[in-house]
């Protein structure tokens, strides 16, 4: 019987080069497509027909705490209206590289403050949008 290991630890996630850091305690990065593959399509008498999506869009969530040192270079990168580079590495079985070579801040976090430290999260939408699993 095969264990499979999974280490928080083994994932990361780079902006333009820059390893962000300070994630926030649960689920602290998560990526999607933003659309469908394919859609099918029946007529009346049960033909079937797919049509293939070509939208390239993606979204990636982060989660930081309020400490986060990058949280000053995602608000810049935002208030410039900045495109930038951004993959989430995953070294655990199986590897993954999800992300692309062109995305903008596409939500800035709300911020809260409070007795204890509140997490902030970014919403970033990807142009090119990739996952590739090794």
């Amino acid at each position: 019987m095969s264990i499979g290991f999974y280490d928080a630890k083994s994932v990361n996630v780079i902006i333009n080069g820059t390893y962000i850091t300070g994630f926030g305690e649960n689920t602290f990065v998560s990526c999607e497509k933003d659309e469908e593959q394919a859609v099918a399509h029946v007529g009346a008498r049960g033909e079937v027909a797919l049509a293939h999506k070509n939208n390239p869009l993606g979204s990636v969530k982060l989660t930081l705490m309020s400490t986060s040192p990058q949280i000053g270079m995602l608000t810049r990168l935002a208030r410039d209206k900045k495109v930038f580079t951004i993959w989430v590495v995953s070294h655990n079985q199986p590897r993954e590289r999800i992300g692309g070579t062109k995305a903008v801040i596409k939500k800035l976090p709300a911020a809260a403050f409070a007795a204890e430290l509140e997490d902030r999260e970014f919403e970033i939408q990807v142009l090119d949008y990739t996952h590739i699993v090794a």
